[in-house]
């Protein structure tokens, strides 16, 4: 766990997604859930050693099932974007394994099944604003990565919980982008007045805003692998492989995940490819 300032922290060991709490006078917020069941009863233990405090609330970055499925373990209302509780109302209530709308890559384990989904009380279109204790907490819409992801600004702190809009040392989920909206969104970031410096990304590492170049290199190269690819109607479905090959090259990928890694993008652009064939 990371101490970002006297009570925000920050969680990137458990296997999944980052969490995050805000400690506030009245009790604490809490910022996305673990993926896994065992991990959620031990950020919990760890968040009891931080705060006396009850739980006040679990914020959402977006809808997908590993950053939502422990919800229940925290046992109080759930925040998030309109589309996250619409999208989050259409799954079945007991997980099961199959075909999911969440990321390509998630399959839910054996600790996970028959956990109930549950989906965000509270929701929003295009900005909230919690202020808890001396804590004002700003929850605004940045579709991009997905249609309902949001970022979780606490500008006194200077620190932003970007969801998937940020990821790190590992290649993020493109499945639902919209890759225009998606890279002003990094330009926004990146901006010297955005009241923000230390950036807790949706998975991986923390960064900075010199450190969101890489994700942002990486959206432009698909933009254009893709856009070519649509152009004029000319480039097949099947040549989306190709694309794929490519874009493993610019994260390192060990050996033993090369090929599941690849299969992954490959489905996720493959997906991209049909919507914008779709819109033609």
């Amino acid at each position: 766990m990371q101490k970002l300032s006297s009570n925000i922290y920050v969680e990137t060991s458990f296997t999944g997604v980052n969490v995050g709490a805000i400690i506030t006078k009245e009790g604490v917020i809490c910022i996305d859930t673990p993926t896994h069941p065992a991990d959620a009863h031990k950020w919990r233990q760890k968040i009891a050693e931080l705060s006396e405090g009850p739980l006040l609330f679990v914020i959402n970055t977006d809808h997908h099932r590993d950053r939502v499925i422990c919800n229940q373990w925290f046992d109080v209302p759930v925040i998030g974007h309109h589309f996250t509780a619409e999208r989050l109302r259409l799954y079945p209530d007991l997980i099961k394994s199959g075909a999911s709308e969440s990321r390509s890559d998630f399959e839910p384990s054996r600790d996970q099944m028959g956990v109930r989904i549950i989906a965000p009380q509270i929701t929003f279109t295009q900005e909230l604003t919690l202020t808890k204790g001396d804590h004002t907490i700003n929850l605004q819409h940045k579709g991009g990565a997905s249609p309902g992801a949001i970022w979780v600004l606490i500008p006194k702190a200077g620190v932003i919980f970007t969801g998937d809009t940020v990821v790190t040392h590992s290649h993020p989920y493109v499945g639902e982008a919209n890759l225009d909206q998606w890279l002003a969104n990094l330009d926004e970031l990146q901006k010297a007045k955005f009241p923000a410096k230390t950036i807790v990304p949706g998975r991986g590492k923390l960064t900075d805003k010199k450190g969101l170049r890489h994700i942002q290199r990486y959206l432009l190269a698909v933009q254009r692998k893709m856009e070519s690819l649509l152009k004029n109607r000319k480039g097949s479905r099947a040549m989306v492989s190709g694309i794929a090959a490519e874009l493993v090259k610019q994260f390192p990928v060990p050996d033993t995940q090369r090929e599941s890694v690849t299969r992954r993008l490959r489905s996720e652009l493959e997906r991209m490819y049909d919507a914008r064939m779709g819109e033609m």
